[in-house]
């Protein structure tokens, strides 16, 4: 059983991020500011494509990031013989049989901290673009978010009951006190601005909530795999986890077994409500999910945070919570 671990990540951003720090907390600023990162999916094939198999390519054209349902994600086909990157040669060579297409995931280009772009492989068949753009679990995380949640975080279980009890009592318990005891930084500037805060759809306010996937459900199976694929060594740990998930998805990092503790889960929660002084997105912890959702639609036009300001390029270091 692997040890708990604690990851420090130090990172150098530019000046003018933090000389015009806004108040706006962390998860609003993410919510309103940074738009979610595409994934994807790669068809690969050495023949045309016959009706039956693009019908499920056509389904994922039906909800990519230019279509009404606005998920965050890309489709591109590629014939076998000219694919250059390593990992998806790998994937042609496992999966092809008789030449049946190969459709590969891959994650945002921008998630840096992953280690391994690609999610997962399988042959194309009829069912493959099922639950991959959207899912009943990833639309509830989503109304929460657009609701004005601050985070919600899901929770993993791995199977062993009193594991699973557990972390989850821990979980559960210390959300609902960071709720109640942490606050807000101080909003005296947004405040002022009455004009702007009759126009703003969501509330500003400190909440959180627990959501509970099922590894079982086949619904699912995407979402699971996006957050186990995220970190080396998730998919081979026999222990609970938790995800904490703010702004259009964005998850900051996993807490496994012991990792799920006060100490932990409070770090996570003062970073995502305290005051953004790193606007800059990809220089924050995390990645983005795959989701379906309109996110720009349903914020509307009026926002309490300003955009990021020109960078001049000096840096500072700062230190973000660290992860397990």
């Amino acid at each position: 059983m692997k040890k708990y671990k604690h990851y420090l990540s130090i990172i150098s951003i530019g000046l003018a991020s933090v000389a015009f720090a806004c108040k706006v907390p962390v998860f609003r600023y993410a919510l309103e500011r940074w738009p979610a990162d595409n994934y994807e999916f790669v068809i690969l094939h050495d023949r045309p494509l016959s009706d039956s198999q693009m019908k499920p390519i056509q389904r994922l054209l039906d909800s990519d990031y230019r279509s009404p349902a606005s998920a965050n994600f890309s489709v591109r086909m590629i014939e076998a013989s000219e694919v250059k990157d390593k990992a998806l040669k790998a994937a042609w060579t496992q999966h092809s049989e008789a030449g049946q297409p190969v459709l590969a995931a891959l994650y945002p280009r921008s998630a840096q901290a992953i280690p391994d772009r690609l999610i997962t492989t399988s042959l194309l068949e009829p069912d493959s673009a099922d639950h991959m753009a959207d899912s009943p679990l990833r639309r509830t995380i989503a109304q929460r978010l657009i609701s004005g949640e601050s985070a919600v975080w899901i929770f993993v279980p791995c199977g062993d009951q009193a594991q699973d009890k557990l972390a989850l009592n821990i979980l559960s318990r210390e959300v609902k006190a960071n709720e109640e005891s942490l606050e807000l930084p101080e909003q005296d500037e947004i405040e002022e601005e009455k004009e702007l805060l009759e126009q703003v759809d969501i509330e500003l306010r400190l909440d959180f909530s627990v959501v509970t996937l099922d590894r079982d459900d086949p619904k699912e199976q995407f979402l699971l795999k996006m957050l186990l694929a995220s970190e080396p060594d998730l998919a081979e740990l026999n222990q609970p986890m938790a995800f904490p998930v703010l702004g259009r998805g964005r998850v900051l990092y996993a807490l496994v077994g012991k990792g799920i503790s006060e100490h932990t889960i409070g770090l996570a929660s003062r970073f995502i409500i305290g005051p953004c002084s790193c606007q800059v997105k990809n220089q924050n912890p995390g990645f983005d999910l795959l989701m379906a959702y309109d996110w720009d639609e349903k914020i509307g036009k009026a926002k309490l945070s300003d955009p990021l300001p020109a960078d001049n390029n000096v840096p500072l270091l700062l230190t973000i919570p660290p992860g397990r």
